[in-house]
């Protein structure tokens, strides 16, 4: 990479930096932003003192082998296997029902079209873009629901239809380019098409699930160095995606070429790793583990994003010779989506195979389905010098793809991406539920309260004057009557059960990440507690009641398959009780906390719920708390010899942490020096060994 290429590379994203400032403040997607920019940046490049942001260009390596990994393993990482799983019926049928019917829709509107307007396109060029226009791209659309407030559920359809639908849109995209480069022989050129894509998708989900399970395992190795086990992540990303292309091109079974899905083998490795490698990573290294993904596909998008205007002006043609084609394509893809969409959600909801899927989200399921950078990318595939026969024009196929696909992109981007939030908003999707409403008026009530005895105090300690004090309580009680008046949520006993239990999990999970940030548990008892906290909170939001028992939740399809796995190779056998003991041990721990925190709630000082709303739920995890200590009991009397060393193990843990503690509180209150800081960390260290 040249001088200038990386000055091109710097001045980009500080630009993109300060498109993201604008793009808050007039409240405008940021990727809609980034492209109108690129636009602007055409005259700008130019002018002989800014040619050189031309000299760093998107190509396909970059875009394919350093980019596209990254966007993906990000998507993956984040997204709750056990929600997709129970999503899977809409996922999947939309990421290939739905996209097989978006290429055969989108290729034979555009021939008929196209010959209207006397434009004489082959048809297998038609459906390679197809293909990769078929490709969804959620980074604007959940940016949105996120602002707004969508429902849960309906940004993980669009995340998890987008996370599928990139790889077997990839995989079909090639199988069509494959056929094109060879050409057509009928029969058996179908039944090798058939075999090619099979293989990739297969191919991509077992070569996925090997390395996600080979580098949870790596990182659980590394758990004490944080730095490595983020490392290891970024490698994966690649290596997965970067091996699976070489197996591709050197694999051969029986003479038969095996090719492997890389976007599919990266996002089954993402899932594997963000679903059971996630908790076998060092616990304070999570949230920058987040951070650190989330700053990497914000840069990529950024680059992607803003350099379109400049790649749809490397164009050898004028666009205005090809405006009508591009209008044609962007009404035809359109059309597409809707069609595909509709009969796809119509079968689901009358098999009745998953929770109903409403109207105003099928809505936005047809219109919310931007275009991206894995478009762009796989234009770039197709060789500059690959033309069908008969191709009559001075334009490549490949110049002609890409700039239908930029105006898609376009088109999606500066119309569906901007009507979305208005959309959103008349749908009514954005208004919370009867719960959200009391969760609201509560919360509003704590702060304020809390608020208030705060203010107290520092008046009576001589903090705050008297005047000043009444001024701000005054401010405080208006903003809080303001905050109740806006919400008059109904006084429903069932209502009210699910907000007082969503406290409840909430303090719940609270101490469950606590216990893993101290190692007191494992990862396999963070995901069973997670599940069954998750699937309490679900079973709140349908409006159901909580019995007396939290139940056992299945585990999900990576669970049994580990466990299988496990058991292969020699599972421990008296891991089974020493992860009874420990996930008991963490249901007392975590059940005393939340009656504790519970028991607040009621104090006079704070008020948030009532005693007749707080008492069963009280009651309720007594009596976990009670269960869980007589299973300890229990196992304590089978396997005591065994569980002494688990035991001597807590109180060495509680020792340690509470040693690190108190140091780390000296140098914070500057009581010691940071040599001597050093020195007693290095020392507690030493006795930790």
């Amino acid at each position: 990479m040249t001088l200038t290429a990386l000055l091109a590379l710097f001045a980009l994203l500080a630009i993109s930096c300060g498109t993201y400032y604008v793009s808050e403040r007039i409240k405008v997607p940021y990727t809609v932003l980034l492209v109108a920019v690129g636009l602007l940046l055409v005259p700008i490049t130019k002018i002989p003192a800014f040619e050189f942001l031309k000299d760093f260009t998107l190509t396909p390596e970059l875009l394919f082998y350093l980019f596209l990994p990254i966007l993906i393993f990000e998507a993956g990482y984040n997204i709750k296997l056990r929600q997709l799983q129970e999503n899977i019926y809409s996922i999947s049928g939309m990421a290939v029902i739905s996209l097989i019917l978006s290429v055969l829709v989108v290729a034979g509107g555009l021939y008929g079209a196209f010959s209207l307007i006397n434009l004489a396109i082959p048809f297998i060029v038609l459906l390679i873009f197809g293909a990769l226009i078929s490709a969804t791209d959620p980074v604007a659309v959940l940016a949105l629901f996120k602002e707004y407030g969508a429902p849960r559920r309906l940004s993980l359809m669009f995340e998890g239809e987008s996370l599928f639908n990139d790889g077997t849109a990839v995989a079909l995209f090639l199988v069509l380019l494959e056929v094109a480069l060879k050409g057509y022989n009928g029969v058996s050129t179908i039944a090798e098409g058939l075999f090619l894509f099979v293989s990739m998708v297969v191919g991509g989900v077992i070569f996925g699930l090997v390395m996600g399970i080979l580098f949870a395992k790596l990182i659980e190795l590394t758990r004490s160095n944080e730095n490595v086990s983020i490392l290891l992540m970024l490698v994966l990303a690649h290596l997965s995606f970067i091996l699976a292309e070489v197996v591709s091109h050197h694999l051969v079974i029986a003479g038969m070429e095996i090719k492997i899905s890389a976007i599919i083998a990266t996002t089954i490795a993402s899932i594997v790793l963000g679903n059971y490698g996630r908790y076998k990573a060092a616990p304070q290294a999570e949230e920058f583990i987040h951070k650190f993904w989330g700053q990497f596909a914000f840069m990529v998008n950024s680059l992607v994003f803003i350099l379109m205007g400049l790649l749809f002006a490397a164009l050898p043609f004028s666009m205005l010779e090809l405006l009508l084609p591009i209008a044609i394509a962007v009404v035809v893809v359109a059309v597409a989506r809707a069609f595909s969409v509709y009969p796809v959600v119509w079968a689901l909801n009358a098999l009745r195979l998953e929770e109903n899927i409403p109207p105003t989200w099928q809505h936005l399921l047809a219109w919310g389905s931007l275009r991206g950078a894995l478009a762009i990318t796989m234009v770039l595939l197709i060789p500059a010098d690959w033309a069908p026969q008969n191709w009559a024009y001075d334009f490549t196929p490949r110049d002609f793809i890409m700039a239908l696909t930029i105006g898609c992109i376009y088109a999606t981007l500066f119309i569906k991406a901007l009507t979305i939030g208005p959309m959103i908003r008349r749908m009514g999707l954005d208004s919370l539920s009867e719960v959200e409403k009391i969760e609201y008026r509560d919360a509003s009530a704590y702060i304020h309260r809390h608020v208030l005895n705060r203010l107290a105090t520092l008046k009576d300690k001589g903090y705050v004057d008297t005047l000043s004090h009444d001024k701000v309580q005054q401010r405080m009680e208006a903003i809080h009557q303001r905050a109740q008046s806006r919400f008059k949520a109904p006084e429903k006993s069932a209502l009210m059960h699910a907000a007082v239990n969503m406290h409840a999990l909430g303090i719940e999970r609270y101490y469950l990440h606590d216990l893993l940030r101290h190692g007191e548990i494992n990862d396999r008892i963070m995901r069973r507690v997670e599940a069954m906290i998750s699937n309490q909170l679900d079973r709140l939001e349908r409006g159901e009641i909580l019995g007396d028992h939290p139940g056992s939740v299945p585990g999900d399809w990576l669970d049994i398959l580990i466990t299988k796995i496990s058991s292969m190779i020699g599972y421990r056998k008296n891991q089974a009780f020493e992860d009874a003991f420990l996930y008991y041990r963490a249901k007392a721990i975590i059940s005393r906390k939340v009656v504790k925190e519970m028991s607040q709630y009621c104090d006079e000082k704070i008020q948030l719920f009532s005693q007749d709303d707080v008492q069963p739920v009280i009651g309720r995890y007594r009596n976990y708390q009670k269960n869980a200590e007589a299973h300890m009991a229990k196992l304590v009397t089978d396997h005591g010899k065994s569980l002494e060393k688990i035991n001597a193990s807590l109180a060495s843990l509680a020792a340690d942490k509470h040693q690190h503690e108190l140091l780390d509180e000296l140098l914070h209150r500057e009581l010691v020096s940071p040599k001597v800081h050093i020195s007693l960390q290095s020392k507690l260290e030493i006795q930790k060994n």
